[in-house]
């Protein structure tokens, strides 16, 4: 699933967060399209973690598990991968939206990730990410500002990179 956009969100004082309606409608589609035979609404399911700098991810479970099935033929070193799948798996937590689509971000993980009441979730292709709407804005604004060309055309973001001999990569 392609996730995208930017939403301006609160956590409540029950630490749940409202996933986006328009992500909710479509990770309920793709579990009818999953589940063809079933007549009834499915419940909806996603896991969350830490991400990077004071951040919370939120994978569709259908990501989540390809996410980790991608870790089979990782080239990161044994002894780091090991280490980052005891951090990764024993942090993530397998949370189902309730009826009003809100998910109840674990006590540990929010005090973890340092996240206040105001927040943005953003779509990062395969994952939402959950950060400071604060800080978010901040960086938006000084990584414009820094390299106003960042957001390249897209083709040109694509172009195979050459490796050290001038040869693609």
């Amino acid at each position: 699933m392609l996730f995208t956009g930017t939403y301006n969100h609160s956590i409540d004082t029950k630490n749940r967060l409202a996933v986006p309606s328009e992500v909710r409608r479509r990770l309920q589609a793709a579990e009818i399209i999953a589940n063809p035979h079933v007549t009834c609404e499915l419940p909806v399911f996603m896991y969350v973690t830490l991400g990077e700098s004071n951040t919370l991810c939120l994978y569709a479970e259908k990501d989540f598990e390809k996410r980790a099935e991608q870790l089979e033929s990782s080239e990161l070193d044994p002894v780091e991968l090991l280490a980052y799948e005891q951090l990764m798996f024993s942090l993530a937590e397998r949370i189902e939206l309730d009826a009003q689509g809100r998910l109840r971000v674990p006590d540990h993980l929010l005090k973890r990730a340092k996240l206040g009441t105001d927040v943005v979730v953003i779509g990062v292709r395969d994952h939402l990410e959950v950060k400071d709407r604060a800080a978010w804005q901040t960086y938006v604004e000084e990584t414009l500002a820094a390299n106003p060309n960042m957001l390249m055309n897209p083709r040109r973001a694509m172009r195979p990179r050459k490796a050290d001999n001038g040869a693609e990569a």
